[in-house]
């Protein structure tokens, strides 16, 4: 049985853009799909209409719209709770904490965790911070996909971090830990980073220390697995996660809108041909 997660199958979605090749379809055949929350990065219609093909989709309360208006069907919407059975598996939605909204300021959405049960057990937390809760997993889970990183050149409220990442690995207690979110996608004012596993990397280190009993392992993106136990080079000083290369605000623009922008001149709001004379009332008559 597979059970694929919040897939991202685009070079590109808003301000967020692929940092490596994009993985294979063909042949991917999930049993199911399970979506986390509404954020364009998580919940993209288009990517699930390439792997769906009439398997059921698992989404938070209040998504089934999104995507039935997309042509999608087979959509099941869950709470925290909720069980669906699929083939041999089971499928737990479990909390998250996180904004689930799918635009800021819009419809309050559920973020959602999932833990799937058959012959082993396998939690994957979506988007999420660490919150106490996380410790009624423990003794349920044989493998946490935890995320350790964010988008863009820094973590903010409603995310883990390698170290947040260690601590939640340290309350669930599996047997494997491994670190998601991190490495494949970024914003496109973000740069590239000195060194694309740091956050992995760091993860690996602080579950070291604070989890020891769970082993840890991850693969660089595209690239193969990388052992957990794997030191940075002696001639090389270790890399901050949030260390990138330099962008002028100019950069910024221009990879944001990469079909170009006009200059705005708050002075002269319209063209000066739509301007009227100087000091003579507009005139609406032919």
């Amino acid at each position: 049985m597979r059970v694929l997660t919040d897939p991202l199958l685009r070079t590109r979605v808003g301000h967020i853009q692929r940092r490596v090749p994009l993985p294979r379809v063909e042949g991917l055949a999930p049993d199911a799909i399970v979506v986390s929350h509404a954020h364009h990065d998580h919940l993209d219609p288009r990517s699930l209409r390439r792997v769906a093909d009439g398997r059921p989709i698992i989404v938070p309360r209040g998504c089934a719209g999104i995507l039935r208006r997309r042509g999608l069907k087979e959509i099941i919407e869950v709470g925290v709770g909720d069980r669906v059975a699929v083939g041999g598996l089971f499928i737990e939605a479990v909390p998250a904490v996180h904004d689930g909204r799918r635009y800021p300021g819009g419809r309050k959405r559920e973020a959602l965790g999932y833990v799937v049960e058959g012959p082993c057990s396998v939690y994957f937390a979506g988007d999420t911070d660490l919150f106490p809760k996380m410790e009624e997993l423990a003794g349920r889970v044989d493998v946490a996909a935890l995320p350790v990183w964010a988008w863009g050149p820094r973590t903010g409220a409603g995310h883990l971090d390698p170290a947040r990442a260690a601590r939640a690995t340290a309350l669930i207690r599996p047997r494997i830990a491994i670190p998601i979110h991190w490495g494949t996608m970024a914003v496109v004012w973000a740069g590239h980073a000195a060194d694309p596993t740091a956050p992995a990397r760091a993860f690996s280190s602080a579950v070291a220390r604070l989890a020891p009993a769970s082993t840890c392992g991850f693969s660089r993106p595209e690239t193969g697995p990388i052992s957990s136990g794997a030191r940075e080079p002696t001639d090389r000083r270790p890399q901050n996660p949030s260390r990138v290369r330099h962008q002028s605000p100019h950069d910024r623009c221009r990879a944001a809108f990469p079909g170009g922008f006009r200059r705005f001149d708050a002075r002269r709001p319209f063209p000066v041909a739509a301007r009227p004379p100087r000091g003579r009332a507009p005139s609406w008559r032919s």
